[in-house]
């Protein structure tokens, strides 16, 4: 992950944001959630990510087979959800007030700053597929930190552990991590909804038309559904495999 398109999307002034659809609504709100950290923090944070996804890339290889399993055929996004599943957090190196928020937050705004680059010297007629999916990938990332419960910091968790004399929780803060863990659910399965949603319409474009080449459709339904070409690929071999549509 280039760490310049972070410094883009942090610097780059809201004004010049504004034939971006959604960008200055996406640098606004993760700037100031992500105020309190220092640069060097944050880039600490995005090389965490790129590890995490490297590293969960490199199981499913040794899994399923080089061949079977590549980084560009699914979303950073994607990735970095089945990492964080796989409890790959380190927050703990990025500061004591680090929650598991903000690697999306920070997610979102490298995506942010990739569009910039991206469309520096392009007129917003010109917008292609790739950078309207990258705005999407990064709204989503941010819609997502959003729908993560509330997660104490670390610092804080000693500190009221300290003022209680480490006294069991009260029955009230049972109810309260429970219904924080029960939001954490509920976000995976927003995530579940909308990847499902976006299979089904995968599938249902594959074998309602028609085109010229397999790699072809699985380019244009990709920029349709806002996913790889290599994930739609997946979608159609399995349901040819399972026999769930008629070819």
């Amino acid at each position: 992950m280039n760490p310049n398109y972070l410094t883009l999307a942090l610097t780059t002034p809201l004004e010049q944001l504004l034939e971006l659809p959604n960008a200055i609504r996406i640098a606004s709100s993760a700037r100031e959630d992500l105020q309190h950290f220092s640069h060097d923090q944050l880039q600490e944070m995005l090389a965490s990510i790129d590890t995490m996804i490297t590293d969960t890339v490199a199981q499913g290889q040794a899994t399923y087979g080089n061949g079977l399993v590549r980084r560009d055929e699914r979303r950073d996004l994607d990735w970095l959800l089945e990492a964080g599943s796989h409890g790959g957090w380190l927050l703990q190196k990025h500061g004591p007030n680090a929650t598991e928020r903000d690697p999306f937050r920070v997610h979102a705004l490298y995506k942010l700053g990739w569009v910039i680059a991206a469309t520096a010297d392009t007129p917003p007629v010109a917008f292609i597929n790739p950078v309207v999916a990258t705005l999407m990938e990064a709204l989503e990332s941010l819609m997502l930190a959003d729908l993560l419960p509330d997660s104490v910091p670390q610092e804080q968790i000693l500190q009221e552990a300290w003022r209680e004399g480490l006294s069991p929780e009260t029955e009230v803060e049972t109810e309260v991590r429970k219904a924080q863990s029960q939001a954490g659910r509920n976000a995976a399965s927003v995530r579940h909804l909308s990847n499902r949603a976006a299979r089904q319409k995968g599938l249902d474009l594959y074998f309602s038309n028609t085109y010229r080449t397999e790699d072809e459709a699985y380019h244009i339904i990709g920029a349709q559904v806002c996913r790889a070409p290599g994930t739609v690929k997946n979608w159609i071999l399995a349901a040819k495999k399972a026999g769930t549509h008629a070819a």
